[in-house]
C-alpha cells in the first residue's frame, strides 16, 4: 500500500471504541452539519447494549431559569441559564453540578466523570434553588448547569455513528463541562486530543498525515 493509500491515522472512523463511552465526551468532527449537534460536546452519562444518553454541555440558551420554572422571576436563581442539552424531551430538566449539601442531591445521582455529578432536575434540587441559593456567596455556589432535553441513541446506534466519522470521544472533564465560556467548549475539547487535534479544532479542516 503506498503512502498516498494508507488510512489516516486521525480519521474518527477509524478509533477502537470502548465498551462503555460513559464519563467520555463526544465531540463533533468537523463536518458533521447536523444543527443539533454542529461543532458540539456532548457528555455521555450512560452507554450499554440498550443505547446511550448524553447531555450536549456547550450550547447556552437565550432562556434562563425564570423562563421555564414558575417562582423564580424575581428570585436570585431566576437568571441561571439554560442549557439545549439535546433534541430529544427538551420539556424536561436535567442538571450537572459539582455536588449538592446532602438531602438535596438524589440518591440516584450519577457522577459519569470527576467532579461532575448528573442528576433529573428534582424537587429537592428546585426548592434548594429557591431557600438557599441567594444566601450563598458567589464565590461558594456549586457548580451548577441546567440543560432542558437530552441526546439519545438506541442500541448500536451511537458505535455506527462514530464508525461513520460522525465523532471523536475522549474522558470528559469537569472544566470542559462548567466552562465559563461555553462556545469555546469544542475547540477546547477538541484539542485535548493532541496538537493535531488543536490544529483541526482551530482551522476546522483536518490535514491529511499520508
Amino acid at each position: 500500500m503506498s503512502d498516498r493509500d494508507a488510512p489516516d491515522p486521525i480519521d474518527p472512523a477509524r478509533q477502537q471504541i470502548p465498551a462503555s463511552l460513559e464519563g467520555y465526551f463526544l465531540i463533533s468532527e468537523t463536518d458533521l452539519m447536523d444543527p443539533n449537534f454542529f461543532r458540539s460536546v456532548v457528555l455521555i452519562t450512560d452507554h450499554n447494549e440498550q443505547g446511550a444518553f448524553g447531555l450536549v454541555v456547550n450550547r447556552k440558551s437565550t432562556a434562563q431559569l425564570l423562563d421555564v420554572l414558575p417562582g423564580f422571576s424575581e428570585h436570585d436563581a431566576g437568571v441561571i441559564p439554560i442549557y439545549v442539552g439535546g433534541p430529544v424531551q427538551q420539556e424536561y430538566l436535567f442538571v450537572l453540578h459539582s455536588g449538592l449539601p446532602h438531602g438535596t442531591q438524589n440518591e440516584h445521582a450519577e457522577k459519569p466523570a470527576p467532579g461532575v455529578i448528573f442528576e433529573p432536575a428534582t424537587e429537592p434540587l428546585v426548592e434548594y434553588l429557591q431557600r438557599n441559593w441567594p444566601a450563598i456567596p458567589h464565590d461558594d455556589r456549586p457548580k451548577l448547569h441546567l440543560y432542558a432535553g437530552y441526546s439519545g441513541w438506541g442500541p448500536g446506534q451511537l458505535e455506527a455513528e462514530i464508525r461513520h466519522g460522525a465523532w471523536y470521544f475522549h474522558k470528559a472533564t469537569a472544566d470542559i463541562v462548567f466552562h465559563p465560556e461555553p462556545e469555546q467548549g469544542w475547540t477546547e475539547a477538541l484539542s485535548r486530543k493532541g496538537e493535531i487535534y488543536r490544529i483541526i479544532a482551530e482551522t476546522g479542516y483536518r490535514p491529511s498525515t499520508n
